[in-house]
């Protein structure tokens, strides 16, 4: 194997950095965070552990950073899915939907996320935690609020009620995870909407 020599100006970030960091999915979901090294990263993304560690500073960190652009684009798909201007219920039906489809459309890397984070460490639990609120918590919350203050939805703890959700959500992608389960999108936002959001009506 060739290795590159670490001199001269830094390659682009986009460039080397968005190898490592498709390459880190790629492997981790296929061989786990533990069994997944990164010599075998680097040989994937054609550089070197050095510049793994000049982007990343650790294995941790690189963990961390592709699991935060995982939950940025699953953002980006729910922010697509939603409007603004529409009717809080519909947001909360596509945001239900756009959480599902995104998991779907990404298993094997999401599955692994699901399947390992709770595993991995305190630092690494805590900024998953923190992401994924950022991320993917924060617009729901945004969803409930917009909803109670249009007067759609009584008001009530928009927090516990985003944990609702994401926890019937959640729900559904254990059971494919973990009980190999078929996910029934339909189903799962039926839950929320014909069930859940019934007791947010203003009474």
């Amino acid at each position: 194997m060739t290795i590159t020599p670490l001199t001269g100006p830094v390659p682009e970030v986009s460039d080397v950095r968005g190898r490592i960091v498709n390459a880190a999915l790629d492997l981790f979901a296929a061989k786990g965070y533990a069994a997944a090294s990164l010599r075998e990263i680097a040989e994937a993304a054609r550089t070197t552990k050095p510049m793994i560690y000049y982007y990343f500073q650790s294995k941790e960190g690189l963990y961390a950073s592709t699991l935060g652009e995982r939950l940025q684009a699953f953002a980006d798909a729910i922010d697509r899915a939603t409007e603004r201007d529409d009717d809080p219920r519909d947001r909360l039906r596509a945001f239900s939907d756009a959480y599902l489809a995104y998991f779907q459309s990404q298993e094997p890397h999401l599955a692994f996320v699901v399947r390992e984070v709770f595993g991995l460490g305190a630092q690494i639990m805590a900024e998953f935690g923190r992401t994924l609120d950022q991320h993917i918590s924060g617009r729901l919350r945004c969803i409930l609020e917009d909803g109670m203050e249009r007067g759609v939805f009584r008001r009530t703890d928009a927090n516990a009620c985003a944990v609702a959700v994401m926890g019937i959500l959640s729900m559904f992608i254990l059971r494919r995870v973990f009980g190999g389960e078929s996910l029934d999108r339909e189903a799962a936002v039926a839950q929320v909407v014909d069930f859940y959001v019934p007791g947010l009506g203003v009474r």
